[in-house]
């Protein structure tokens, strides 16, 4: 199946697109929510402001896909490959990631909101900026990654050793130096 054939279908009404491969393909800005695109292959996919609210992507391969500004509100990405996947300031909230891994995905100024994170390889990720609020980081590893700026609000159960905060400090010319410091 194509792009054409799967929009063409989801217009009809369509939801059910299992085991499709999209892999390398363009949907900047396609309107997919409430879609089933579980164990699909994804992997390089654009998927730049597109409405994916509410889309199943469980067990589905998607290294170095991007979701930037992205919609995926409520959506299922359990038990997926999500390794270099780009999500910078995409609307994450409720998503369920659980078993997921994110090794090296960049989640700068994203929504995580209530998001289900448990189990999930957050090894060398960027989430800077990005707002954690009541996720659920129980058994995440984010061994490397940068949290700096991060809104940890009500997380729960996370285990931030070996992360990244970056502090800023001004020095005696002003200027703003910024220092690595890892948490234990």
């Amino acid at each position: 199946m194509d792009i054409e054939e799967l929009l063409e279908r989801y217009a009809a009404g369509e939801r059910d697109f299992r085991d499709v491969d999209l892999s390398s393909s363009d949907l900047t800005g396609a309107n997919l929510s409430g879609a089933d695109l579980s164990e699909g292959d994804f992997s390089g996919t654009d998927f730049t402001n597109a409405n994916l609210s509410g889309v199943n992507f469980s067990k589905s391969m998607m290294i170095s896909a991007t979701f930037e500004c992205a919609d995926l509100s409520y959506a299922n990405l359990s038990t997926s490959d999500l390794t270099e996947c780009i999500f910078n300031d995409a609307n994450l909230v409720g998503v369920n990631f659980s078993g997921s891994e994110m090794f090296t995905a960049v989640l700068s100024g994203a929504n995580l909101s209530g998001a289900n994170l448990s189990n999930v390889g957050l090894n060398v990720a960027d989430l800077v900026g990005a707002n954690l609020t009541d996720a659920d980081l129980s058994g995440a590893s984010l061994n490397s990654a940068n949290i700096t700026d991060a809104n940890l609000t009500g997380v729960k159960n996370a285990n931030i050793s070996g992360a990244i905060i970056y502090t800023a400090t001004t020095s005696l010319d002003g200027s703003v130096v910024r220092s690595r410091q890892i948490c234990e």
